[in-house]
């Protein structure tokens, strides 16, 4: 018998193990710090979801540290999950940009925070001016920490593409009065209403940079565009911040019925 053959098999399943523990102690934590709770994947999460620029710049992709929760606002309640998702094209060794002006990425593994609401909402994009509008090349240490980066440099492939643009949304930017950093694109009408009643100034208190923000049917996504957030209180930083915007969105546009209710 290969004793060294089954050491190596013993010692594979431990690192397995060792990471399994490490992945659910940091879901805890982060759970812990936003006031949510470990949800074991996204299957709960509204399919409108896949209809955002951020799944197709990701082309889906494998979650983690996912995290849920319902919180009871001022102007309605609020079901939010936040999330890390490892894009698709990560795992290929490759990234896409947006192909609108000016185009932007997002990073191999972005932190996102889907909030859940009773609207039925037009596609809207904003983004925060930032990194993730650099174009920024894969570096020599991404290559190294990633066999499929490695092969595709090796063999002299290109390393990023446009993705597709989703149909509800436009390429040029709306020419709307935003905060300085701040562009739009899609939904010309609604982001009217939102200003209109005082989202200029949401826009101002969530302004971290790279920040994109996507409305589309009931869900508003919150996502820092080139680098996930590490850490739990970076993870809650990031929820409290798509609250702030989901409450300037709530406030401007009230459910025709309160969750949980039907109209008489």
């Amino acid at each position: 018998m290969d004793w060294m053959f089954i050491g190596g098999i013993a010692t594979g399943f431990a690192a397995l193990a060792a990471r399994h523990v490490y992945r659910r102690r940091e879901q805890r934590s982060a759970a812990d710090a936003a006031g949510l709770e470990p949800s074991e994947d996204l299957s709960h999460v509204s399919p409108a979801l896949q209809r955002t620029a951020l799944w197709l710049l990701a082309e889906g992709g494998f979650e983690s540290r996912v995290v849920r929760g319902s919180f009871a606002r001022d102007h309605g309640d609020v079901t939010v999950t936040a999330f890390d998702l490892e894009t698709h094209r990560e795992r290929r060794g490759e990234w896409a940009q947006l192909p609108v002006v000016p185009p932007f990425r997002i990073a191999g593994t972005v932190s996102a925070v889907v909030c859940e609401t009773d609207l039925d909402l037009p596609h809207l994009l904003l983004k925060r001016a930032g990194r993730g509008d650099e174009l920024r090349e894969d570096t020599e240490v991404d290559r190294l920490a990633s066999m499929p980066k490695r092969m595709r440099f090796a063999l002299m492939l290109g390393s990023h593409h446009e993705s597709e643009l989703p149909s509800t949304l436009t390429p040029d930017p709306i020419g709307a009065a935003l905060p300085e950093g701040w562009r739009a694109y899609g939904s010309a009408e609604l982001l009217k209403s939102l200003l209109a009643c005082g989202f200029a100034d949401v826009l101002e208190r969530a302004s971290r940079r790279d920040l994109v923000i996507e409305l589309l049917a009931n869900l508003v996504v919150v996502y820092p565009a080139a680098r996930e957030v590490a850490g739990p209180d970076a993870l809650a930083d990031l929820t409290t911040t798509a609250l702030i915007v989901v409450d300037g969105v709530l406030a401007a546009l009230p459910p025709t019925s309160p969750r949980g209710m039907e109209p008489s």
